[in-house]
C-alpha cells in the first residue's frame, strides 16, 4: 500500500471553519435540561398497586385519627358545661360525678382508636417515603446512564451525588409522616368544623373566616418561600460539584496548595445558599407567627361574638365553648400543617430537578432506539466527510469533513498532534457522540442506525486514563464478560477465563504478589494500584470478551517497556482477525500495524505504513525523528557522568547495596504513625463525647453572633409564653360567659375586655415568631455555611492516607459535607431557641396550674414525666435509624457517583443494567432495615401522640372531682386544665424534632472528631519554613502504604540528589517510583529512614510553605472547573502578570493553540478539563507548574499523553526549565529522560543501576535491555 500525504496538513486548530449558528443550535440542545412544573401527586408516579393499597389504608386511618383528635373537644366541652352546672348547683353532686365517670370513660375509647390509627397511619406513610424515595434514585441513576456524553461534559458527579441524596431525602421527607400528619390535621379541621356547625351554624360560620385567612397567608408566602428554597437547593448542588471535583483530585489540591482558594470558590456558593436559605426561615416564622396570630384573634373574635349570641339566647355555653374548642382544635392543626406543606413545597422542587433528568430525553442519535443488528461483523469500518464539535466547545470544530477507511481484520495506528482528533475518532465509534454532519460506517451500514449496545458487544475500549471500579481485581476484569456468552458461565470457567486474560496483560504475576491476589480491592478509581497496574488489568478486561473491534487510546501508555513489550505482543496476537484501531504517541507500539494515519487540524495528513511514511519524509518522519532512543556506547556530547555529577565515589553496585548492614524487617513493614493517625474514619469517631460537650462545641461557632442570638433566645422566651397566658384570657372568657343572666351586662364587659386582650396577644406573637427566626434562622445558617466551610477545610488538610481508607471514596466525602453540616443545626441557636420557647411553655403553664391550684396543678404536672419519657425513647430510637441511614445513603451515592465519575467506561461495557442490579441490591437492603426500624419508632411515636388523651382525662376527672367537691371554683379548674394540655403540647414539642436533634448530635460527633484531629499540616503550621536550594537525600528509607500494610514498597531506599541536577526514576510497574515522588511531595511519611532537603528532615518543615517550592506534574492531569487562566494560576501565592502567564504557555508550547481560542486565557476549561485533549491537558499542566517558579520539580509519566511533536517541545521546554532547579522525572519512554544527569533503575523498593544514559548502555544491564526494547530503529 503506498503512503498518501496530506493536502490539508498545515491546517491547525486555528484554521478550522467556526460552527454555524444552525450547528450552534443543535449542539446546545445536547446538553439542555429542563425544570419542568410538577404537582405534589407527581412524587407518587412510581407507587404499584401494593403501595397504592397501603397508602389507601393508611390515609384511612390517618382521616379517623384526625377526627379523634378533636373529638376531646366536643367532650371536654360537655363536661365542662356539666360542670359548670354543678358550680353554679344546677345539678346533684351524684349526677354530676356519674357524668364526669362516663366521660372520663370515652377519653379511654379516644386513647385506644387513637393509639391504633395513628400507628398504622404513620408506618405505612413512613413505608411509603422509603420505598418510593428508592424507587425516584433508580429512575434518576437509570436516566442518568441513559443520556447522551454530552449531557455529562455540563454535570458533575457532585452535583449528581447531591441529588441522589439531599434531593431523594427531602422528598422522602415530603411523601412519608409528614404526609400522615397533613391528612390528620385536615381530617381535624373538617371534623372541627363539622362539630361546630352542628351546634350553632352562625357562630361556627363566624370562626370560619379565620382558617380563610390562614389560606391567604400561606398563599402570599408560599411561593416566595418555595422561590427561597429553589434558590438555596440549586446554589448547594453548585457548591456540592466543586467538592466532588476537588476530592477527585486531592493530590493535584493538595500538591498545588490550592486548599484555601478552591475552599473560597466552595464559599462562594455557600454565601449565596445562605442568603437564600435565611430568607426561607424568615419567611416561615412570619409564617407560624401569622397562624397563631389568626388562631389568638380567631377565639377572640369568637368570645365576642359568642357573648352577643349568648345574651340574646340564641345559643348556650355548652355550644360557645364546643363551637370555640373545635375550631380553635381546628386552626391550630392548620399551624401544625405548616411543617408539612414545607416539605411538600421543597419535596416537590427537589422532585422537579430529579424529573427533569429522569423525563429527559437525550438528543442525539446515539441515544435513539435503534434497534439494527448485524448477522456477522467483519470490521470494516468508514468515515465519510465527518465533521464533528462537541457541544461543550462549540467554537472548535474538532474533526472537519474527515473520510478515511479502516480495513477489516487489520491493525490501524492513529497518530498526530494533541487536539488533532484523535481520540474524537474512538468516542465516536464508541457512539459516545454521533458526527454533527457525515457517516460512519460499518460493514456498510450506518453506524447510528445499529443498536449501540448491540455494537458495544463487539467493541473493547481500553482508554488512556484507565477506569477501574471499587471492588476487587477479579470483579474489575469480569466486567469484561457483560453481554458476552461467557457472562453467565461456571464460576470456574468464568475464573479461568479472567486468568487467562490476566496473563495475556501481563498483569497475573503481580496479582498474585499482592496479599489476596485477585480477591484485593483496587480502591476507589483504583487508587490502590499504579498506573501501569491499572492500564494492565484495564487490557485484561478488554481482552477478556474477545471483541470484534478492539479500540486502544494510548493502551500502554502507562507501561514500563518490559511490560510494554510484552503486552504489545499479546495486544498483536489478539489483533489477529480482529479490527484494531490504535490511537497512540510512542510509535514504537504501532510501527508493525497495517496501515497508520496522520491526522493533522482533524484532518487526514498521511496515510501509510511505518517505512512509507518514513520515505515520504514528512510529519510522520518528524514524529519519529523524535523518539530515537541513542544506544552507542559514547557518551554524548557535554554530557557529564554520575560520578562527576555528585562529586562523590561511584554510586554502590548492585552488589555492594545488598551488602548494606541488614535492616529490620518487621519495623520496615510496619506503617508511619503520622499515616497511621490518619487512618480514622468519619463514621466511627474514636472519642465518644457528652451531650453539653457536643452543644459547647456547637455554640462556639456561633462566635461573633452572640447578641444577636441572646436577642432571639428573649423573642423565644417571648413566643413560648404566649401560650400560658392565652390560658389565662381563656379561662377568663370561660368563667365570664358562666355569668347568670341577672349579671349579663358584666359578662359583656369581662368577655370584651378579655376578647380584645386576645387580639393585643395576637400581635405580640407575631412579632416574636417573625423576630425569632429572623434572628436565630440567620444564625443557624451562617453556623451551617461556617461549619460546612470548616469541614472541607478540615478534609483538605487530612494526610493522603485518610483518603486511600475504603470509606472515604469521593461520593461518601461528598455526602459528609452536604449532610453533616445541615444536620447539626439540631443543636444549634435556631433549635436552642426552639426548646427554649417549649421550656417557657411548659414552665410557665406548669407555675400557673400550680399557682392557682396546686393540687390539680401537681397532677397534671406528674403526667409532663411521661410525654417526655415517650419523647426520648423516640429520640433514641431515631438516633440509630438515622444512623443506620447514613451509612446506607452514603454506599448508595457512592456507588452512584462512581458510575456516573466513569461514565464513558460504564457504557463501553455496557455495565449499565449491572450498575443497576446492584443499586437495586443495595436500596432493597436499605429499604427492609429501615422499615423495620421505624416500626418502633412509630409505636412510640403514637404513643406519645395518644397519651395526651389520657392526661386530658385525669386532669378533667380530677378537676371536676374537686369542682364538684366545692374545693375548687370555675376559674381555678378551667386554668389548670388549659395549663395541663399546653403542657403535654410542650412536653411534644420538645422532642418533635428528636430526628433533627438524633442527627445533630451523631453528626455534631463526627464533626467534632474530625476537627478535634491534628494533621501534619496543622502539627507543622508554627514548623521551619527554610527556603529550599533543592539537595535531596533519601536515607534508608521504608515505607508501606497505610491501607495496605502487608506491602513493602521501598526496601531501604537511598537516594542523593544534587541541586540543579536532573535525576531520572525508571523501573517496571509498582517498583517505587510513583512512591518516591509522592513522599517527596509530602502525601506519606517514612515507614523508617529520613527524607532531607538541604539537611532538614522535611517532615519538620511547614508543610505549605514546602509544597510552595516543589511543583508535581502528575501523570494524569487534572484541571478544573473554570477558565484557562485561574487554572492555571491556582495555589500561586503571588499576582502574576499577562507577560508571565503566556511566557509559560509559551514555554509549555500550549500558547500558540490558547491564543487561537476565541477566549484565550478567559476559555472555561469544563468540568475536570473535558473541553481539552490529553495532551493539551499535560500542557496546561506543565505551564501551571512552570508559574510557579519551583526548586524542585517532579515530574510523574509528564509526557506520557503528548504526541512525539509535542514531547520534543516541551521536553525542550523541561530540559530549559530544568537548569535552575532540582528535577526528577518519572518515565516509561526513555527517549523523554535519556540526557538526564543521572538515571536510576528501581527494582523491588531499592536502586539496582544509576548512572548516565551512556554508562547505563556500556552496563549492558537492565536498562540496556529496557532501551533495546524501545528503539524504532528497524
Amino acid at each position: 500500500m503506498a503512503a498518501e500525504p496530506a493536502q490539508a496538513n498545515a491546517n491547525g486548530p486555528g484554521s478550522r471553519k467556526n460552527s454555524t449558528d444552525l450547528e450552534r443550535d443543535v449542539l446546545a440542545q445536547q446538553i439542555a435540561v429542563s425544570v419542568p412544573e410538577i404537582g405534589y401527586f407527581q412524587l407518587f408516579r412510581y407507587a404499584t398497586n401494593k403501595d397504592l393499597l397501603i397508602i389507601a389504608i393508611s390515609f384511612l386511618c390517618a382521616v379517623i385519627s384526625g377526627a379523634i383528635t378533636t373529638a376531646p373537644a366536643l367532650l371536654t366541652a360537655l363536661l365542662v358545661g356539666s360542670i359548670q352546672e354543678s358550680w353554679s348547683k344546677e345539678s346533684t353532686s351524684a349526677s354530676a360525678s356519674s357524668e364526669l365517670t362516663r366521660f372520663t370513660i370515652y377519653f379511654v375509647y379516644l386513647f385506644v382508636g387513637e393509639l391504633v390509627t395513628c400507628y398504622i397511619a404513620t408506618i405505612g406513610f413512613i413505608r411509603t417515603g422509603i420505598v418510593l424515595s428508592s424507587r425516584i434514585r433508580e429512575e434518576y441513576l437509570a436516566a442518568l446512564l441513559r443520556q447522551n456524553m454530552a449531557f455529562f461534559d455540563h454535570v458533575g458527579a457532585g452535583e449528581i451525588a447531591t441529588h441522589m441524596t439531599a434531593d431523594a431525602n427531602l422528598i422522602r421527607d415530603g411523601i412519608s409522616e409528614k404526609a400522615s400528619v397533613a391528612v390528620q390535621c385536615c381530617s381535624s379541621i373538617v371534623t372541627a368544623f363539622v362539630i361546630g356547625f352542628t351546634r350553632d351554624w352562625k357562630l361556627t360560620l363566624i370562626m370560619a373566616s379565620s382558617p380563610v385567612c390562614i389560606a391567604l397567608v400561606f398563599a402570599v408566602n408560599g411561593v416566595a418561600l418555595t422561590k427561597s428554597r429553589q434558590r438555596w437547593l440549586g446554589e448547594t448542588a453548585a457548591a456540592g460539584t466543586v467538592v466532588e471535583e476537588v476530592l477527585s483530585s486531592i493530590k493535584t489540591v493538595v500538591g498545588l496548595n490550592a486548599q484555601s482558594e478552591l475552599t473560597s470558590r466552595y464559599d462562594g456558593f455557600l454565601e449565596k445558599a445562605e442568603r437564600w436559605a435565611t430568607r426561607a426561615r424568615t419567611i416561615s416564622g412570619a409564617l407560624l407567627g401569622a397562624v397563631f396570630a389568626v388562631i389568638y384573634m380567631a377565639i377572640g373574635l369568637g368570645f365576642w361574638m359568642g357573648s352577643r349570641y349568648l345574651v340574646k339566647g340564641t345559643t348556650s355555653y355548652v355550644d360557645i365553648l364546643a363551637i370555640i374548642l373545635a375550631t380553635v382544635t381546628g386552626i391550630a392543626c392548620l399551624g401544625s400543617i405548616v411543617p408539612p406543606l414545607q416539605a411538600f413545597t421543597i419535596a416537590v422542587a427537589a422532585g422537579s430537578r430529579l424529573y427533569g433528568t429522569i423525563d429527559r430525553k437525550p438528543r442525539g442519535e446515539s441515544t435513539r432506539p435503534s434497534k439494527t443488528q448485524l448477522d456477522t461483523i467483519s470490521g470494516h469500518l468508514e468515515f465519510k466527510n465527518v465533521r464533528h464539535i462537541y457541544p461543550s466547545r462549540p467554537e472548535v470544530v474538532v474533526l472537519d469533513n474527515l473520510s478515511i477507511s479502516i480495513e477489516p481484520g487489520k491493525t490501524t495506528a492513529i497518530v498526530g498532534p494533541s487536539g488533532s482528533g484523535k481520540s474524537t475518532i474512538i468516542e465516536l465509534l464508541e457512539r459516545f457522540y454521533d458526527p454533527l454532519a457525515g457517516k460512519i460506517m460499518l460493514d456498510g451500514h450506518n453506524l447510528s442506525e445499529i443498536n449501540p449496545q448491540w455494537l458495544r458487544q463487539h467493541m473493547s475500549l481500553v482508554q488512556q486514563n484507565p477506569t477501574l471500579f471499587d471492588t476487587t481485581i477479579f470483579e474489575n476484569v469480569r466486567y469484561g464478560l457483560v453481554g458476552t456468552p461467557y457472562e453467565n458461565s461456571p464460576e470456574e470457567e468464568v475464573r479461568n477465563l479472567v486468568h487467562d486474560a490476566c496473563r495475556i496483560a501481563n498483569a497475573h504475576d503481580f496479582i498474585c504478589k499482592l496479599p489476596n491476589g485477585y480477591g484485593t480491592p483496587v480502591g476507589e478509581a483504583g487508587v490502590m494500584l499504579s498506573g501501569g497496574q491499572k492500564q494492565r488489568i484495564a487490557i485484561a478486561r478488554a481482552l477478556i470478551r474477545n471483541p470484534k473491534i478492539l479500540l486502544l487510546d494510548e493502551a500502554t501508555s502507562a507501561l514500563d517497556s518490559t511490560s510494554e513489550t510484552v503486552v504489545q505482543a499479546a495486544i498483536e496476537r489478539a489483533s489477529q482477525g480482529r479490527t484494531t484501531v490504535v490511537v497512540a504517541h510512542r510509535l514504537s507500539t504501532i510501527k508493525t500495524a497495517d496501515k497508520i494515519i496522520v491526522l493533522s487540524g482533524g484532518r487526514l495528513a498521511e496515510q501509510g505504513t511505518h517505512n512509507e511514511l518514513l520515505e515520504l519524509n514528512g510529519t510522520y518522519t518528524k514524529l519519529a525523528q523524535t523518539q530515537t532512543v541513542h544506544l552507542d556506547q559514547e557518551t554524548n556530547p557535554g554530557m557529564e557522568t554520575a560520578s562527576h555529577i555528585h562529586d562523590e565515589p561511584e554510586k554502590p553496585t548492585v552488589e555492594n547495596e545488598k551488602a548494606l548492614p541488614p535492616i529490620d524487617r518487621n519495623f520496615a513493614s510496619t506503617i508511619s504513625p503520622k499515616d497511621a493517625e490518619a487512618l480514622q474514619s468519619l463514621d466511627h469517631p474514636r472519642s465518644e463525647y457528652s451531650m453539653r460537650t457536643l452543644v459547647t462545641f456547637v455554640m462556639k461557632m456561633h462566635k461573633g453572633s452572640v447578641l444577636k442570638i441572646l436577642h432571639g433566645f428573649l423573642w423565644s422566651v417571648q413566643a413560648g409564653a404566649g401560650a400560658p397566658i392565652q390560658a389565662v384570657f381563656l379561662a377568663k372568657c370561660l368563667v365570664a360567659l358562666a355569668r347568670p343572666p341577672s349579671q349579663y351586662q358584666l359578662l359583656r364587659s369581662e368577655t370584651n375586655l378579655w376578647a380584645g386582650m386576645h387580639v393585643a396577644l395576637a400581635f405580640v406573637q407575631l412579632l416574636a415568631y417573625t423576630a425569632q427566626a429572623t434572628t436565630l434562622g440567620g444564625c443557624t445558617e451562617k453556623l451551617i455555611r461556617d461549619v460546612s466551610g470548616q469541614t472541607f477545610r478540615a478534609l483538605l488538610d487530612k494526610d493522603m492516607a485518610f483518603f486511600d481508607m475504603p470509606e472515604h471514596g469521593v461520593g461518601a466525602l461528598s455526602s459528609f459535607i452536604s449532610t453533616e453540616p445541615s444536620s447539626i443545626a439540631g443543636v444549634g441557636c435556631y433549635a436552642v431557641g426552639t426548646y427554649i420557647m417549649a421550656l417557657t411553655t411548659l414552665i410557665g403553664a406548669m407555675a400557673a396550674s400550680i399557682a392557682v391550684g396546686w393540687k390539680l396543678g401537681l397532677v397534671g404536672s406528674a403526667t409532663v414525666p411521661i410525654l417526655l419519657l415517650c419523647g426520648l425513647f423516640r429520640y433514641r430510637v431515631m438516633a440509630q435509624l438515622d444512623a443506620h441511614l447514613r451509612k446506607d445513603y452514603q454506599e448508595t451515592a457512592s456507588l452512584a457517583s462512581e458510575a456516573v465519575s466513569s461514565i464513558r467506561t460504564v457504557i463501553s461495557l455496557n455495565r449499565e443494567p449491572s450498575v443497576m442490579l446492584t443499586f437495586h441490591g443495595q436500596l432493597a437492603q436499605q429499604n427492609l432495615t429501615s422499615i423495620r426500624a421505624s416500626l418502633k419508632s412509630s409505636a412510640l411515636f403514637s404513643f406519645s401522640q395518644s397519651a395526651s388523651m389520657l392526661c386530658t382525662a385525669l386532669g378533667l376527672w380530677y378537676g371536676g372531682t374537686l369542682v364538684i367537691s366545692g374545693e375548687y371554683g370555675l376559674f381555678q379548674f378551667i386554668l389548670s386544665h388549659a395549663a395541663i394540655n399546653i403542657c403535654g403540647e410542650a412536653a411534644g414539642q420538645i422532642f418533635s424534632s428528636s430526628p433533627d436533634l438524633a442527627k445533630a448530635k451523631n453528626s455534631a460527633t463526627r464533626l467534632k472528631a474530625l476537627f478535634d484531629q491534628r494533621t501534619s499540616a496543622q502539627i507543622n503550621h508554627d514548623a521551619t519554613r527554610p527556603l529550599l536550594e533543592g539537595n535531596i537525600q533519601f536515607r534508608d528509607v521504608h515505607f508501606t502504604y497505610p491501607t495496605r500494610p502487608g506491602r513493602r514498597i521501598l526496601n531501604g531506599f537511598d537516594l542523593t540528589v544534587h541541586k540543579g541536577k536532573y535525576v531520572a526514576l525508571i523501573g517496571s510497574s509498582g517498583c517505587g517510583k510513583s512512591t518516591i515522588v509522592a513522599m517527596l511531595e509530602h502525601f506519606y511519611h517514612p515507614s523508617a529512614g529520613m527524607i532531607s532537603m538541604d539537611d532538614i528532615d522535611i517532615s519538620s518543615m511547614d508543610v505549605r510553605a514546602y509544597r510552595d517550592q516543589v511543583a508535581l506534574v502528575n501523570q494524569e492531569p487534572t484541571l478544573f472547573q473554570g477558565t484557562i487562566r485561574e487554572n492555571l494560576t491556582l495555589g500561586l501565592n503571588r499576582e502574576c502578570s499577562q507577560q508571565e502567564l503566556e511566557k509559560a504557555c509559551k514555554d509549555a508550547y500550549i500558547l500558540e493553540f490558547i491564543l487561537s481560542l476565541p477566549l484565550g486565557l478567559n476559555t472555561m476549561c469544563g468540568g475536570k478539563g473535558n473541553n481539552f485533549s490529553g495532551g493539551q491537558k499535560q500542557r496546561l499542566a506543565i505551564a501551571r507548574a512552570l508559574l510557579r517558579r519551583p526548586k524542585v520539580l517532579l515530574l510523574d509519566e509528564v509526557t506520557s499523553a503528548l504526541d512525539s511533536e509535542s514531547q520534543r517541545e516541551v521536553q525542550a521546554a523541561l530540559d530549559e526549565a530544568a537548569k535552575d532547579r532540582t528535577t526528577i522525572a518519572i518515565a516509561h519512554r526513555l527517549s523523554a529522560i535519556q540526557n538526564a544527569d543521572v538515571i536510576c533503575f528501581l527494582e523491588d523498593g531499592v536502586v539496582v543501576e544509576s548512572g548516565t544514559h551512556a554508562e547505563l548502555i556500556r552496563k549492558r544491564g537492565k536498562y540496556f535491555a529496557m532501551s533495546s526494547l524501545q528503539t524504532l530503529e528497524s
